[in-house]
Formats: structure tokens, C-alpha cells, sequence
């Protein structure tokens, strides 16, 4: 999947907008980019309950630390960088307190729906169960690099991690992946027919 940068130009003028104080400005941020975030979140920390509030908490961090961001990286790399903090706090802390979001609209779901098939939703699940298995770093690397398409430097500066132990991190959950999915043809088989980082 190729990481779509298109947003970005939009981004930029928000960005110094919502600096200023504008309300529009983060509200059109978060319509903007609510549904990249949902998916990466999705993905990172799997099926639950939490879900759009970790979408939330990631936007709430993000909006409170604007004034920091200086578009050394891509506002959508920024903001995965900080939805791996979230989600790597989440997991420690379970109880973590999150933080609500002023009604800025619906959110756009990436995540399975009802006019999915079953079989479809089976195969969803089965990956879930595939990544749930990944240690968080391990996830992380897999996620952002294979399932999201952002290149390999970029996900090492949004882990804060070499580029040559993201690589391995995403080379051994691969590997793991593909280990466990012998068992199903189907799924072996996506695997497999992805390249090699």
C-alpha cells in the first residue's frame, strides 16, 4: 500500500491556522487525517473496546503539542509517531486515562463493517490474530512498514529506532507471521507475495 501524501499541502495551511487559534483549523485537521490515524490505530493495538478513544487521546496529544511540531517530518509521520506512544502507554497502562475530544464530527471507520462477508470478516480476524501475537515493537514495525506503506526511514524515526533494528524488527514478524500462517493456505499466501523490506 503506497503512503499517500496528498493531505499534506492542505496540512501545512491548517497547521498555521490552528497555531493561531483557530477552532476550524484543528477541527478540519482531524476530519483531515481521523481516518489514517483510526486504521494505523486499528492496527497497532488490534479489536477493542478503546478504539476511538486512543483515536481521540492521539489527537488531543497531537493538538496539545503543535506549537512543537517543526515539519522536519510529515505531519501524518508526526502524527503516527504519536500514536505508537499512545498505544504502547496504553498497553502498559490499561487504565490510562483518555482524554475526550470536542465533537469535531463523525469519524470514518477503516475497520471491518457489517456489509463485509463472513468469510471476508473471518480473514480480518485471522490477520488480528496474526499481529496480536507480535510484540509491540515487532507490531509496530510490521504495521507501519507493510501494512501502512510508509518507508523504512520513516518508521524508524517514528519509533525512534535505527533503521537497520526496525528492518530486523519487521524481517522477524514477518517471519513469525508467516510461521503461523502455514496452517492457513490462504493467508501463507499474502505473505508471501509481499516484498521483502
Amino acid at each position: 500500500m503506497e503512503h499517500d501524501r496528498t493531505p499534506e499541502l492542505e496540512t501545512s495551511a491548517l497547521i498555521e491556522r490552528a497555531r493561531g487559534g483557530e477552532s476550524a483549523a484543528y477541527q478540519a485537521l482531524f476530519r483531515l487525517h481521523v481516518a489514517r490515524v483510526h486504521r494505523l490505530v486499528y492496527r497497532l493495538a488490534g479489536p477493542s473496546p478503546d478504539l476511538d478513544d486512543l483515536v481521540q487521546t492521539v489527537f488531543v496529544e497531537g493538538f496539545r503539542s503543535l506549537p512543537a511540531f517543526r515539519g522536519e517530518a510529515l505531519f501524518s509521520t508526526w502524527l503516527g509517531r504519536i500514536a505508537v506512544r499512545v498505544i504502547w502507554k496504553h498497553r502498559r497502562r490499561p487504565a490510562l486515562r483518555l482524554v475526550p475530544l470536542d465533537s469535531a464530527g463523525p469519524i470514518r471507520r477503516d475497520t471491518p463493517g457489517p456489509e463485509l462477508g463472513l468469510d471476508a470478516r473471518r480473514r480480518v480476524a485471522q490477520v488480528d490474530a496474526l499481529l496480536a501475537v507480535l510484540s509491540p515493537k515487532r507490531r509496530s514495525a510490521f504495521v507501519l512498514h507493510v501494512l501502512e506503506g510508509h518507508p523504512v526511514e520513516e518508521v524508524a524515526a517514528m519509533l525512534g529506532a535505527s533503521v537497520s533494528a526496525v528492518k530486523v524488527r519487521i524481517h522477524d514478524a514477518r517471519r513469525e507471521i508467516e510461521r503461523r500462517a502455514r496452517r492457513d493456505p490462504v493467508l501463507g499466501a499474502l505473505f508471501e507475495s509481499e516484498g521483502k523490506p
